[in-house]
């Protein structure tokens, strides 16, 4: 039977001081190269080279045949597309400027079976730890979903500045395809609560934001920097 961790953060947005919400321990990202891997370990006639050849031939023909209208059916998710925006009038055409195709996931039954079987153990209250809580284009007002390139993003949490001495230190993008981390070098607002920051020129991908900082709550830094991803992915268009 599976199991996760879990940390309890305070809740914030409350004055309770005993409330607290809860926040899966991470245990890191797995691509096509690592399922391949779990597939031979587990045993299988197949090659590795093989079966990473069919699992990244099956991304790309379940995206192309999304993108042309069709819902795709796996053990992991249901996934279809679909358009936000309004139409003025049933002559009205699309728009790139008020409209968007978007994707949605839903999770496959197989999956909503397993999470009810998932033991959840509370491994504490963090407290020291940075917390990442949100994050918003500053020119969009888009939250936890798309980034701008060449302009601001708002980062809300708690923890967060941006201290020490250590080389490593600051705010990252990690591209999911490439595994790049991109450094964002302005930082316009560094409070404990709050981060603005200048976002480079990132090519389109999904990207994991990174925190590393030596920022301590009592005043003093910490001998080594610790790195706080955000668990939701931004995407540059």
């Amino acid at each position: 039977m599976s199991k996760v961790n879990v940390w309890l953060y305070d809740n914030l947005l409350t004055p309770d001081p005993n409330d607290f919400y809860g926040k899966v321990k991470p245990q890191g990202t797995l691509r096509n190269n690592d399922i391949a891997d779990a597939m031979v370990k587990e045993g299988t006639e197949y090659q590795k080279e093989t079966i990473l050849n069919i699992l990244d031939r099956s991304d790309r023909i379940k995206v192309s045949k999304l993108v042309e209208g069709y819902s795709i059916n796996t053990g992991v998710c249901y996934s279809h597309i679909g358009i936000n925006g309004a139409f003025h009038g049933a002559t009205d055409r699309f728009d790139p400027n008020e409209h968007r195709i978007t994707a949605s996931f839903t999770s496959s039954t197989a999956l909503r079976e397993e999470l009810k079987k998932t033991q959840v153990e509370i491994i504490g209250a963090a407290t020291t730890e940075p917390v990442i809580g949100k994050v918003i284009d500053n020119l969009t007002k888009a939250e936890d979903s798309t980034i701008t390139p060449g302009n601001v993003i708002v980062i809300k949490g708690n923890r967060i500045k941006i201290a020490g001495d250590d080389s490593g230190v600051g705010v990252y993008l990690v591209d999911q395809g490439t595994n790049t981390r991109c450094k964002c070098e302005q930082i316009v607002t560094n409070e404990p609560k709050q981060l603005m920051v200048m976002l480079p020129d990132l090519p389109a991908g999904n990207y994991i934001l990174e925190i590393v900082t030596q920022y301590s709550s009592n005043n003093s830094t910490l001998k080594e920097p610790r790195t706080t991803p955000f668990e939701h992915v931004l995407i540059v268009e």
